[in-house]
């Protein structure tokens, strides 16, 4: 036997067997190969479709991994250590089986972030054990869009206007009209088998790829109730809650010109997508609705107050001042060309936003409180913008015009005239039958509390 035959024998009977190594590193090999197949099968969930519901209906995913990872990098690092010391082959068992728990658990590192990206949380700085932890309560929250006692509403916000659901459909229509002329002209030329079983499978793949459009242009749908804010995700993605009363001062944002609104409070959600008018209206309620007097007040009405309004002019003093107006069942109420949707947000909350809105967005929110409260914050309002507050006890609608002409309302030597927009005509009619009522009631009844502001 030659010398080299002769050591390299000597050097395979010196190696220690596999139960050997693994009695020596006394259950290290056997942790990672436990963790190994607990790494693939949460790395095999997090890739599928409904991931958050198959890791809520069995928790095991997660917390069986999240028991083995504080100890396994020091497994790995001692295994790993005596693989150097004792020169192991890299195609054994052992080195093979580390080598592949490295590249699983960074694949599944990896994945965890993705998915808490997606949920708008800091990821960059998460050890994959904070993550898998994360995630657990994000799978955890239990979100309904069942009201409770003191939700006596839910307002819906689609983020987008429909924009890319028509281009999708335009594009199927399009597709569709191609295949139908291929398909024609292909029995014409007498390719009748190929004419239907390809038309067949061309349609298929048409509604097929129609289908996966949809979903993916979806963003979810978002709604809001006097105390919380609820997002049904899109696709697979688990739905999130916000409560209003953890919202911070600084907890809603617009995040760039795309948009996006970042609601900051017990969860932090990113919604994408939303038109400008959209996102206005969303951020003008929640600033609305973070007010704790508001939302106490709207847990206790049970129905929405009535009102409609509209652009108007009011003659004073021979001088005809143009604003909006606000008519209710009680009184009518004029805001004079100021900024009124800020002037009516700070009579009812006392703080102001640094971006403009519309007047009708914070009636949106307060027609959702006690008529009465309502009454105050539009007097504090025309108030301070020098309008008028009058009581339907003491001013009179013109009976001559119809609404669909103009409104026309006087008291004493003033009047106020504007013209309701045809979409709020079935409000505006039995409001004006409310006003013609109370004039023929007794003035003896205590008069309502709504100041002049003249």
């Amino acid at each position: 036997m030659s010398e080299r035959n002769r050591a390299g024998a000597v050097a395979t009977e010196s190696r220690p067997s596999e139960g050997d190594l693994r009695r020596r590193l006394e259950g290290r090999v056997e942790l990672i190969e436990s963790a190994l197949r607990r790494y693939r099968r949460l790395h095999r969930t997090l890739a599928s479709r409904g991931w958050w519901r198959a890791l809520r209906k069995d928790p095991s995913l997660i917390q069986g991994v999240l028991e083995v990872e504080p100890t396994l990098l020091e497994a790995l690092e001692r295994t790993e250590r005596r693989g150097e010391q004792e020169d192991w082959l890299e195609g054994t068992s052992i080195p093979r089986t580390v080598s592949r728990l490295r590249e699983v658990r960074e694949r599944l590192t990896l994945r965890v972030r993705g998915v808490l990206l997606r949920r708008s949380l800091e990821t960059e700085s998460l050890s994959l054990e904070d993550g898998l932890r994360k995630l657990e309560e994000v799978c955890s929250q239990k979100v309904s869009l069942k009201r409770t006692p003191g939700e006596p509403f839910s307002l819906r916000f689609d983020p987008q206007d429909g924009t890319p659901q028509q281009l999708v459909s335009l594009a199927f229509f399009l597709g569709l009209s191609v295949l139908m002329i291929g398909v024609f002209l292909l029995l014409v030329l007498g390719e009748w088998g190929l004419g239907l079983v390809g038309g067949g499978l061309a349609l298929v793949g048409l509604v097929i790829g129609k289908a996966v459009l949809l979903r993916r242009s979806s963003l979810g749908v978002v709604w809001l109730t006097p105390e919380r804010l609820v997002w049904m995700a899109p696709g697979n993605e688990p739905p999130a809650a916000v409560r209003l009363d953890s919202l911070a001062y600084d907890g809603v944002l617009l995040d760039g010109p795309d948009g996006t609104v970042c609601v900051r409070g017990d969860q932090f959600i990113r919604l994408k997508g939303f038109t400008v008018a959209g996102a206005s209206r969303l951020r003008v309620l929640l600033e609305l609705f973070r007010d704790a007097r508001i939302r106490a007040q709207a847990a206790r009405v049970d129905r929405q107050v009535e009102l409609v309004s509209f652009e108007a002019r009011l003659r004073r003093d021979g001088t005809w001042i143009s604003g909006k107006a606000v008519l209710l069942g009680r009184g009518v109420f004029f805001l004079r060309d100021f900024d009124q949707g800020a002037v009516l947000f700070h009579a009812a909350t006392g703080r102001n936003l640094l971006f403009h809105f519309d007047l009708e967005l914070v009636l949106e929110g307060l027609s959702w409180q006690p008529e009465a409260e309502l009454d105050a914050y539009l007097v504090r309002a025309s108030a301070a913008t020098g309008g008028a507050a009058w009581s339907s006890r003491d001013a009179r609608v013109a009976q001559g015009t119809p609404l669909e002409q103009q409104i026309q309302i006087t008291r004493r030597e003033e009047v106020l005239v504007g013209q309701v927009n045809e979409t709020q005509l079935d409000i505006a009619y039995p409001l004006v039958h409310q006003w013609r009522e109370a004039a023929k009631a007794s003035r003896d009844d205590a008069p309502l509390k709504v100041g002049s502001g003249s």
